[in-house]
């Protein structure tokens, strides 16, 4: 969690007219800079009535820092809700509970779960602990398989 010192020097950088407030289109591009895609409507919807009056569209500092928490408080939480759903993956893959995927665990998993041909699934499964294997021990740790599931799931 940022302490007030770094949510101060966040607003000060953001607040490029001196005006006393920073507009809800300054704290969308920063948004969008850092990797939280957010819009315009999205963020006047969370500022509510704090962004109306004298500023337009534009916080006070009090306001910014209240939507500084809920954002960055709300990735941390997605964060640590994907590494948990991850873990959980992981635990069925590792069926010895050793904390390793090992090529038969992996062909077993992915067989239950229909998704590669039998024919294939020994070369396949070594193929894909082989990618992701990066201490070259022949098994996945989780790191690994994190990796290997990021890999898998993005474009």
């Amino acid at each position: 969690m940022a302490d007030l010192k770094e949510i101060r020097r966040v607003y000060e950088l953001l607040e490029k007219n001196a005006d006393g407030a920073v507009t809800v289109h300054e704290i969308c591009q920063f948004t969008n800079k850092i990797g939280i895609v957010m819009s315009v409507e999205d963020l006047r919807l969370m500022v509510g009535n704090k962004g109306a009056g004298d500023y337009g569209d534009g916080l006070q500092f009090e306001a910014f820092v209240d939507l500084y928490h809920f954002i960055f408080n709300h990735e941390e939480d997605e964060e640590e809700n994907g590494s948990e759903d991850l873990m959980e993956a992981f635990k069925i893959f590792d069926e010895n509970k050793d904390g390793y995927i090992s090529c038969e665990e992996l062909q077993r998993v992915l067989s239950r779960l229909g998704l590669i041909p039998h024919s294939q699934q020994p070369q396949e499964c070594e193929k894909m602990i082989c990618r992701f294997d990066s201490d070259c021990n022949g098994v996945l740790d989780f790191s690994e398989f994190k990796s290997m599931m990021s890999a898998t799931v993005s474009p």
